[in-house]
């Protein structure tokens, strides 16, 4: 049997005397109903054999089929979305959930043989919307007091898991969906609406002096107010919160947190993670639990690299007050293939004004989108799309007339996986409209070795670089090469054998200046293969790959530099570039395989870099910069220890202490995400995949907070005494001067 959903129609082909298919409408069935489409859900084959189908959103009906291959209607049950099968008690039950209004499904059990209803009607269950439509229950059933009572297992169309039992109480829920991550952002939470007045404080370029005198006064007396109010009520026990008790939970899951407020150092963030059946979600990084969440259920995510992968853009934050927040996921329709949008705030999760429920499906496909680098007059980084006839458009559409405007310095990349080709646009101006220019090409594939680009990975846009150079021993600086066009790009293919050896695999690595299409370098390993992971931040780039060879891990290291002269101090074009830089490499043997790593990132960028590896064994290691330097000495010197360089040596340590994640054992991890706080020596670490887990890594130590067991009465009483012995010995001196006057 197969359905055909263009004309809602049911084949079914006989395996015994195949002379073709044998047709059934929809229609023909008796249902008149003006279906989007049918779905199949269950063959069932007890007394008779048949199927179970839904037909559109909100109804199922059960199917038999005759030796001819004609399908005959057995029972059509309207406002069903979903239906199952159960044989108990040598009798056929059908159970199905049926819609009885918003956010609400009953429980019904029919006997097959007679399709009397067993169940009364009492029995209705909360279904939240953002759940999407049941795809799959499993029912049990069995006798107590006299009455037939079910345990049902729900199967969301979000992934999620859920058990009814009773009346139609939920037992428990899994939201399965947290474990298939295709995008994560954390985003800063908003301060208080007193802190935010100090944005006004100040007033605007246009106001005199006197109302900026007067706002200021009243933000004044607003804390003032706020300030005593809160004494007040800590005073009469008043919490400054509401609390909320799901029905039937326990006293651990009543949710007592204050609003969502920045703290003092911006350590507690919103996670926002977007998923694979398309759901969206909204974490407290502070606890995990889920703050928001929204179904969007005809996006899909794109393939890259053989991963799903759907694009997820902050393109303002909550520094900008008094305007909102606001995120883009950027996905392809399930039933099209085109992009498909959708825009929302990520500390609500409430979407923006004009924004469909279900997305905004645009009409065209995707070759490659960014987020422009400048903000418009409302704090806004437009969402740049190209589309597959290369025309540009923009999101919001309100935001093209200042694309426009910035143009000029607008350049792109497109690469061709298969082919090996990348290709450099840059955005101009054509019969009113915007386009895609072509400048450069670049091929790097070798038709003989059939590579295949397999990672493109470019420096983070937010990353903040402390030292433009490195002081050696002998106290002169060498300047770091710092191009923020630069992209990493990796290829893998296979060497054909020859009559002297057997074929082997060849990983390349190119670092190629996007605005130029300029080579910057390349480096080539033979008897290597992947999985490569790669890091790229700041001057150096960091990779992993297997060498048959040896049969071992590797991790190879590039630090490009410009030389002990700097070509530009102040701003870096890729027009005016200095020289090849200088490029020194180092490889290393790494003992562990690893399923991904990524470096750790900091406010300022004056603390050390951490190496974060995802291991196979369930582990999370965290590994200082300095042990994956090139430029480490066979030989130590005075001016290498003078430097703090370590000596070199090939096995890369793996030691227990730099396990973050301590017993906590995490599988199949997909991706690890950092984030800067407020503090210069904290970075939040978030690993996702079928396991979350989040902690915060110093990697330089905690050098900017003092600790929780610091004698702060000893410092106090130290300094008050010092005070007093000074003001002391200050009257002793004058009448000691005085005296020698006299005299």
């Amino acid at each position: 049997m197969c359905l055909c959903k263009m004309t809602d129609s049911i084949q079914v082909l006989n395996l015994q005397n195949p002379k073709g298919f044998v047709a059934t409408s929809i229609q023909d069935l008796g249902v008149q109903e003006n279906s989007e489409s049918i779905y199949w859900i269950k063959s069932f084959n007890s007394n008779e054999v048949g199927e179970i189908i839904r037909v559109g959103n909100d109804m199922i009906v059960i199917v038999n089929v005759g030796t001819n291959g004609r399908v005959s209607l057995m029972k059509q049950l309207p406002k069903s979305v979903i239906a199952d099968i159960v044989n108990y008690e040598d009798k056929t039950y059908i159970v199905s959930l049926e819609q009885t209004g918003h956010e609400e499904y009953g429980v019904s059990l029919y006997d097959m043989s007679s399709w009397e209803q067993v169940l009364d009607h009492n029995h209705r269950l909360h279904y939240a919307s953002h759940h999407g439509l049941p795809e799959q229950i499993s029912c049990f059933l069995a006798h107590r007091s006299g009455k037939i009572v079910y345990k049902i297992v729900v199967l969301s169309q979000d992934y999620s898991l859920q058990l009814i039992h009773k009346t139609g109480k939920i037992a428990w829920r899994r939201d399965e969906f947290m474990a298939y991550p295709t995008a994560v952002e954390m985003v800063d939470l908003p301060v208080s609406e007193n802190q935010a007045k100090f944005e006004d404080e100040f007033g605007s370029h246009d106001d005199n002096v006197m109302t900026m005198f007067v706002k200021r006064v009243k933000t004044q007396l607003s804390q003032l107010q706020t300030f005593v109010i809160q004494q007040i009520q800590k005073l009469r026990g008043v919490k400054h919160h509401s609390v909320v008790i799901e029905e039937g939970g326990d006293d651990d899951d009543v949710d007592d947190e204050e609003d969502l407020l920045r703290d003092e150092f911006s350590l507690h963030k919103m996670i926002v993670m977007a998923t694979t059946p398309g759901k969206i979600v909204g974490m407290r990084s502070i606890n995990g639990h889920i703050a928001w969440q929204h179904f969007v259920p005809e996006l899909n995510p794109f393939d890259r690299f053989g991963k799903e992968k759907v694009i997820l853009h902050v393109q303002r934050t909550t520094a900008h007050f008094p305007h909102l927040p606001q995120c883009v996921v950027l996905g392809k329709n399930k039933v099209s293939g085109r992009a498909h949008v959708f825009a929302f705030n990520p500390i609500n999760g409430q979407r923006i004004s004009q924004m469909p429920v279900g997305g905004l499906h645009l009409p065209y496909n995707i070759v490659q989108s960014f987020l422009l680098g400048e903000w418009d007059k409302d704090f806004m980084k437009p969402l740049i799309l190209v589309d597959d006839s290369y025309s540009v458009h923009t999101f919001p559409s309100t935001a093209q007339s200042f694309v426009t405007e910035q143009s000029f310095n607008i350049y792109m990349y497109v690469s061709d996986i298969d082919n090996g080709m990348i290709s450099g646009y840059r955005i101009i101006k054509q019969q009113n409209k915007l386009v895609a220019d072509n400048v450069w090409k670049v091929n790097i594939q070798n038709q003989r070795q059939n590579l295949k680009i397999t990672s493109i990975v470019a420096k983070k846009a937010n990353e903040h670089i402390h030292s433009q150079g490195r002081v050696l021993g002998d106290r002169s600086v060498l300047y770091k090469y710092l191009n923020p066009n630069l992209i990493a790009v990796v290829t893998q293919g296979e060497e054909p054998a020859t009559s002297q050896q057997k074929a082997y695999p060849v990983i390349n690595i190119y670092l190629i200046d996007v605005i130029t299409g300029h080579i910057i370098f390349h480096d080539n390993h033979r008897k290597a293969q992947g999985p490569v992971h790669v890091i790229h931040s700041e001057n150096w780039v960091v990779y992993n790959y297997y060498n048959t060879k040896q049969r071992r891990h590797e991790m190879a290291a590039l630090e490009m530099y410009e030389g002990k002269n700097q070509s530009n101090s102040t701003v870096f074009s890729s027009f005016t570039a200095p020289h090849q830089p200088l490029v020194m490499r180092q490889s290393f043997i790494f003992p562990l395989p690893m399923y991904t790593m990524t470096t750790s990132d900091t406010e300022k960028g004056i603390t050390a870099k951490d190496i974060i590896v995802g291991l196979k064994n369930g582990g999370i290691f965290t590994l200082p910069k300095a042990f994956l330097d090139p430029r480490r000495p066979l030989a130590p010197t005075q001016e290498t220890q003078e430097e703090g360089t370590l000596p070199y040596i090939p096995e890369l340590p793996v030691h227990t202490e730099g396990m973050i994640n301590y017993n906590q054992t995490l599988y199949h991890i997909q991706g690890i995400h950092t984030s800067p706080t407020g503090l210069e020596s904290t970075c939040l670490v978030l690993s996702y995949g079928l396991d979350l887990f989040h902690t915060r890594i110093q990697p330089s130590k905690m050098f900017d907070v003092l600790k929780e067991d610091f004698e702060h009465w000893l410092i106090a009483s130290v300094v008050l005494s010092m005070l007093v012995a000074s003001f002391i010995t200050q009257k002793l001196a004058s009448r000691k001067a005085l005296n020698r006057q006299w005299k």
